[in-house]
C-alpha cells in the first residue's frame, strides 16, 4: 500500500485503519497477556538467585533504562523512509527476542543462577526495547487514524480491545501454570511457565498482520520540504532546520509541564514495584494463578469502563480524567498497607483500585498528541516515554534496593501498631501518588473544559 500524506486520508480509509487498529491491539495484547511481567517474576523466583529483590527491580526497570534509546526512533523512521514499515520490523523483532528467552533463561541451562537471571533481564530488556521503538511510531501512525475530535473515543475502543486481549491472555497462561503443576506435581514449577511464552510469540507476530493492511500515512520531513520548514520558522514552536529535532519538546513550555509530571509519577509509582511483587509472592504467599487472575478481574473492570474513559476525555479534557484516575489509583497502596498472611485478601482490594488506570491509559496519549504538533509529533512522544521510562526504572531500583536493606526493619507506629519494612514503602507510596494528582494541575491542556 502505498503512503501518503495525513490530510489525503479519506474517511473511508480512515475508518478501515482504525478497524485494523483495534486488531493489532486485541492480539498484541494476547500475545502480551500469555507473556506477562508477573510470569517473568515467579521464573525469576524459580531461578533461586542471589538478591532477588535487586533483580525483581532490574526486571522492572532496566527494560525502561534501555528505553530512552527510543529517543533514536524519529530519526531510525527518517532514515528508514518508512514509519510503517519500522513499526512493523520492530515488533518482529521483539516475538523474535521473546522466543528465545525460554532457551536461554530457563533453570540449568546456564552454568549459574545468576547467569541463568542476567540472561533473562537482558532478554526481557531487548524485547521491551524492539516494542517500545514500535510504539512510538505507531503512536503517532494512530494519531492520524483519528481526528482530534474523536480521538479519546478511538483510543477508549482500541483499549477495550488491549484489555481484553490481556486478560484472555493471562487467564490461560495462568491457568495452565497451575494445570501443568496440578498434572505433574513432581517436576519444577517453571516448566508450567513456558508454553505460554511460546504460544505468546505467535501471536505478537501474527499482531503484526493488520498493521501491513493499515493505511499508509507518512509526516514530511522539512529538511526536504522548504516550505514545511518555512512555516515551523515563523511559528517558533520548532527548529527551522529539522521538524524531527529531538530538543523541539523541551522547549515547549507546555510540554515540559507534562514531562514534570512524567517525573514524578513514574518516581511514585516505580518505589514500590519490587516491594509489591515480593510482598504478594513471599509474605502473603499467593501463586502465579492469583496474581494474574486478579490482574485479569482488572483489566474486565477496565474493558467496560474504557469507552466511557475516552468520551469523558473528548468532552471535559484528558486532565481531568486523568486527575481522578490517578486519586483512585493511589489507594491501592493503602490495601497492601492492611493486607497480611492472617488477612491476606485485602490486597484484592489495591486491583480494584487500579481499575481506574483505564482512565491514564486512555487519557495520557491523547494529551501528549494534544500536546504535539500534528504535523510532526514523533520527537514528542519519543521524549515523553523515554523521559517517562528512565525516572520510573532509577525509581524500581532503588526500590528494590530499598526493599532488600528494609526487609528486617521493624517500625512502632502511634496507637502501638508495629510496621514493616515493606508497610513504610507501601505508605510512602501512597503520599507520593496522591501528590502526583496535585503537579498534573499545572500542566496546560488546550482546548479544555476540564
Amino acid at each position: 500500500m502505498s503512503p501518503s500524506s495525513p490530510d489525503s486520508l479519506t474517511v473511508v480509509a480512515r475508518r478501515r485503519g482504525r478497524r485494523l487498529a483495534y486488531w493489532n491491539g486485541g492480539l498484541w495484547a494476547v500475545g502480551n497477556g500469555l507473556a506477562s511481567t508477573p510470569l517473568i517474576i515467579y521464573l525469576a523466583i524459580e531461578l533461586g538467585a542471589p538478591g532477588l529483590g535487586l533483580g525483581i527491580g532490574l526486571i522492572l526497570a532496566t527494560r525502561n533504562l534501555v528505553g530512552a534509546l527510543r529517543m533514536a526512533t524519529p530519526t531510525l523512521v527518517e532514515r528508514l523512509g518508512s514509519r510503517g514499515r519500522f513499526c512493523e520490523a520492530s515488533f518482529v523483532a521483539s516475538a523474535v527476542l521473546l522466543a528465545a528467552l525460554p532457551a536461554l533463561a530457563t533453570p540449568g541451562q546456564l552454568a549459574s543462577p545468576g547467569a541463568s537471571l542476567a540472561a533473562l533481564v537482558a532478554l526481557w530488556c531487548a524485547y521491551h526495547l524492539a516494542q517500545y521503538l514500535a510504539m512510538v511510531a505507531l503512536w503517532s501512525w494512530l494519531g492520524d487514524l483519528a481526528r482530534p475530535r474523536i480521538r479519546g473515543r478511538f483510543f477508549g475502543r482500541r483499549e477495550r480491545w488491549i484489555l481484553a486481549g490481556e486478560a484472555a491472555g493471562m487467564v490461560a497462561a495462568g491457568l495452565y501454570a497451575w494445570w501443568s503443576h496440578a498434572q505433574w506435581p513432581r517436576l519444577p514449577q517453571w516448566i508450567g511457565y513456558v508454553p505460554p511464552l511460546v504460544v505468546g510469540v505467535g501471536f505478537l507476530l501474527a499482531a503484526v498482520i493488520p498493521l501491513t493492511r493499515m493505511p499508509r500515512c507518512e509526516q514530511a520531513n522539512p529538511s526536504r520540504d522548504r516550505e514545511g520548514a518555512e512555516r515551523w520558522r515563523h511559528s517558533g514552536t520548532a527548529p527551522s532546520r529539522s521538524r524531527l529535532g529531538l530538543a523541539t519538546p523541551l522547549r515547549d513550555w507546555r510540554f515540559r509541564r507534562l514531562l514534570l509530571f512524567a517525573c514524578w509519577f513514574s518516581f511514585a509509582n516505580g518505589i514500590t514495584q519490587s516491594a509489591m511483587n515480593l510482598y504478594q509472592a513471599q509474605v502473603l504467599l499467593f501463586p502465579v494463578l492469583v496474581i494474574l487472575a486478579l490482574k485479569t478481574l482488572m483489566r474486565l473492570g477496565q474493558v467496560g469502563l474504557s469507552p466511557t474513559a475516552g468520551r469523558l476525555a473528548d468532552r471535559l479534557g484528558n486532565r481531568s480524567v486523568m486527575i481522578v484516575s490517578l486519586l483512585v489509583v493511589a489507594q491501592g497502596s493503602l490495601f497492601y498497607l492492611l493486607a497480611t498472611p492472617e488477612h491476606r485478601w485485602w490486597m484484592a482490594g489495591a486491583w480494584a483500585a487500579w481499575i481506574a488506570w483505564v482512565g491514564v491509559n486512555v487519557a495520557l496519549p491523547n494529551l501528549i498528541l494534544k500536546l504535539a504538533p500534528p504535523e510532526s509529533n514523533l520527537p514528542y512522544i519519543a521524549t515523553y516515554y523515554t523521559i517517562d521510562g528512565l525516572c520510573y526504572a532509577a525509581s524500581v531500583i532503588a526500590g528494590g534496593v530499598l526493599c532488600d536493606w528494609l526487609k528486617d526493619l521493624v517500625v512502632v507506629v502511634p496507637g502501638g501498631g508495629v510496621w514493616s519494612g515493606f508497610a513504610c514503602l507501601f505508605f510512602a507510596g501512597w503520599i507520593l501518588r496522591m501528590l502526583s494528582a496535585v503537579v498534573l494541575l499545572g500542566v496546560v491542556e488546550p482546548k479544555s473544559r476540564g
